[in-house]
């Protein structure tokens, strides 16, 4: 087995790694923003909501590169 090939094992692992964990970093906080909108009550929570599915939304898609395209 050569070198590159050992690097380039390694850096999949680890790029695969780093997106599943992103992912439950941002479940995390969509659950947490979740919560927020249902206790306090503000004219800004639709906006906090959307950056919150949408950075679950990116970290699926990075995820889903990470394991097909790298």
């Amino acid at each position: 087995m050569e070198f590159s090939n050992v690097i380039d094992i390694f850096f999949k692992v680890s790029a695969i790694l780093l997106g599943v964990i992103y992912l439950l970093y941002a479940i995390v906080i969509a659950k947490q923003v979740n919560i927020m909108t249902k206790t306090l009550e503000d004219k800004f929570n639709f906006v906090v909501s959307f950056v919150s599915s949408l950075q679950v939304t990116v970290a699926l898609i990075l995820l889903i590169f990470a394991i097909f395209l790298v």
